[in-house]
């Protein structure tokens, strides 16, 4: 159980079950009630989908040498703790899971859903592995800010009300970029090693003072794009999760390596206190 924990990287997760539960608290700025079913299942969807990735990574990062000098947390496929067979047969357990848990949502949204969910159980192999490889294309920031964002909130807040608007589309915008500082930080971290094993991840295309400052734009856009919710009564206290950003820029900026450890950390307390106080603003309006 320790090693299935570990290799399922629990502090990555934040970026999978905060989308739904975001649009579902904007759904009731909006909606007063309802949806709770499709809110459990979209998070619970996800919550596989992200594990089975985060364990077929594991492999196939190892199979691909992308692990032999690692710096940041332990890999059980490359420091040898579990056999790859097993943790591939735990990524296609998550995979069922998930599929188990899109039925309903295929049901509810159509079509549309089906395809989405078939392209997102294979990108939880595809994004490191297989012809498509968008880890190792440079396309794997652009894959975030689409699955955790558009994909994840917009697809949320659509199952909850069977419709879209820009208010959806902003928030998944939101959300699409503090998932990407969660890779920005990974990439910038893993670069040299990257660079030794012909990983070509964005961070290995850019120079380091540009990828950084790419990670500062993932960081405090999101700030801008609240404006469009600035009629909220609360909006403002959303503003006080800029002191984790400000400390998260500080260490993008003065580590590299193993350091930037640090950074994930601190992107997961700035991706938690700014979805609570948002999450905040929308239920408290659903009350008045």
């Amino acid at each position: 159980m320790k090693n299935f924990i570990l290799a399922a990287r629990p502090k990555t997760l934040l970026a999978g079950v905060i989308p739904p539960m975001v649009a579902y608290a904007y759904f009731l700025s909006t909606a007063r009630s309802g949806a709770t079913l499709y809110l459990m299942l979209a998070v619970l969807g996800a919550l596989f989908i992200q594990i089975a990735t985060n364990f077929f990574n594991d492999v196939i990062d190892h199979e691909k040498g992308a692990d032999k000098k690692r710096v940041g947390p332990t890999r059980v496929s490359a420091a040898g703790l579990v056999d790859i067979k097993t943790v591939k047969r735990w990524a296609i357990i998550c995979v069922s899971l998930a599929a188990l848990c899109g039925i309903p949502l295929i049901i509810r949204g159509g079509v549309p859903f089906l395809i989405l969910g078939l392209v997102s159980l294979y990108l939880t192999y595809g994004y490191t592995g297989g012809k498509v490889s968008l880890a190792y294309r440079g396309l794997g920031e652009l894959f975030v800010f689409l699955f955790f964002g558009l994909f994840s909130v917009m697809g949320s807040y659509y199952l909850f009300s069977l419709e879209l608007n820009l208010g959806s589309f902003i928030l998944a915008s939101i959300f699409g970029l503090l998932a990407t500082t969660f890779i920005g930080i990974n990439n910038l971290r893993d670069r040299e090693t990257d660079l030794e094993v012909g990983k070509r991840t964005l961070a290995t295309r850019f120079s380091v003072r540009s990828y950084q400052y790419l990670i500062l734009a993932t960081i405090f856009t999101p700030y801008l794009l609240l404006y469009y919710f600035k009629d909220l009564s609360m909006i403002g206290w959303v503003f006080l999760a800029i002191l984790p950003a400000v400390k998260l820029t500080n260490i993008t900026f003065k580590n590299k390596g193993a350091m930037l450890n640090e950074g994930l950390k601190f992107s997961g307390i700035h991706l938690i206190i700014f979805s609570i106080l948002l999450s905040f603003a929308f239920i408290y309006e659903s009350l008045l």
